[in-house]
């Protein structure tokens, strides 16, 4: 029978934080506190094994990737059926295999499941996480960040708690949109719209990038605005929308709902790119092997995964890294 942290908490009559401190073996810990929580694990330790595995300080070389699937109205996304999440997975595995580390998944759909996140901690079942996608549930984060625990926070939330024990990667969204929108106007194009993705971070930043460049350029009557929600079907809809407007180019917030476009204005013959310009995002080499020779803004999963695993086993030493924008240029704009 396992012991649970909540369980301990509540026979020593502290919270589940002091709980994972003690058994972290943090110094900030009274000792009589310790002493305390230390004689609860003892007398009612259900698993010792589980328990003698964290007091000896070790934990496994296995690093959780805790993927969020909620959005700020609960709606659903793909998950790791999202072909970002699948780049993300692939390449984390590559990484933490080069650093000898195995890498778990686990979606994370609600709020009761960051109790097992913390018993994964706390059993020392993992050394450390990386937390993807939790925008709208970074008061839940922040528990475990005040805990103590190991982690890194992918392009985490503005309200994220700044700690010694979590590092926090920040992907160059808006610079992203910006880039893009730029370069288009800088090929002569005024009537540049946005395919955009949902309602995460990453797709609002690249929304702004997009409206920045666009009225820096005095072109803020211009701006037209779809949403594809990174979905084939829906992002299909919005580009033929879009282009029954007088456009000349599409910017579009990743390089699938880019190639959608591109289809789209192959239906309504139009050419790419002598009659309409389209540009991606997150670079994708697959779409490039399958002859979609993308002009696009890469920000690198593969920088992503192997500064995630090096800031999670404590190569990277310091607590905001950038992941920076790169323009790629290709054959649609």
């Amino acid at each position: 029978m396992k012991i649970t942290s909540e369980e301990i908490a509540k026979l020593a009559n502290v919270s589940r934080s002091t709980v994972s401190r003690v058994i972290n073996n943090y110094s900030n810990v009274p000792d009589e506190t310790r002493e305390k929580v230390m004689a609860v694990i003892e007398e009612y330790g259900y698993e010792p094994n589980s328990f003698a595995r964290v007091l000896a300080g070790k934990a496994k070389q296995e690093i959780a990737l805790y993927i969020s699937d909620c959005d700020a109205v609960k709606k659903r996304w793909k998950g790791i059926e999202s072909p970002y999440f699948m780049r993300l997975i692939a390449e984390l595995v590559s990484q933490g295999k080069e650093y000898g580390y195995m890498i778990s998944v686990f979606v994370v759909s609600q709020v009761t499941d960051f109790a097992k996140i913390e018993n994964m901690y706390l059993n020392r079942e993992i050394c450390g996480g990386i937390f993807v996608g939790f925008e709208f549930q970074m008061e839940a984060v922040n528990q475990l960040i005040t805990a103590g625990f190991n982690m890194v926070v992918i392009d985490p939330g503005s309200n994220m708690i700044q700690a010694d024990n979590v590092s926090g990667i920040y992907s160059q969204n808006l610079e992203a949109g910006y880039m893009a929108t730029r370069y288009l106007i800088e090929q002569g194009h005024k009537k540049i719209a946005h395919l955009c993705g949902d309602d995460r971070l990453s797709s609002r930043e690249r929304v702004i990038g997009y409206k920045k460049a666009m009225t820096e350029a005095g072109l803020s009557e211009e701006i037209l605005i779809e949403a594809g929600d990174f979905n084939s079907e829906k992002a299909g809809r919005a580009a033929h929308k879009l282009l029954e407007n007088p456009i000349t180019a599409i910017y579009a917030a990743n390089d699938l709902m880019a190639i959608i476009a591109m289809r789209a204005a192959n239906d309504r013959n139009k050419k790419v790119p002598q009659d309409i310009m389209i540009m991606g995002c997150d670079y994708n080499a697959t779409y490039e092997d399958l002859g979609y020779h993308l002009t696009t803004v890469e920000i690198s999963v593969r920088e992503i995964a192997r500064t995630a695993v090096r800031a999670v086993i404590g190569m990277e030493k310091k607590k905001r890294l950038i992941c920076k924008a790169k323009f790629i240029k290709g054959a649609t704009a």
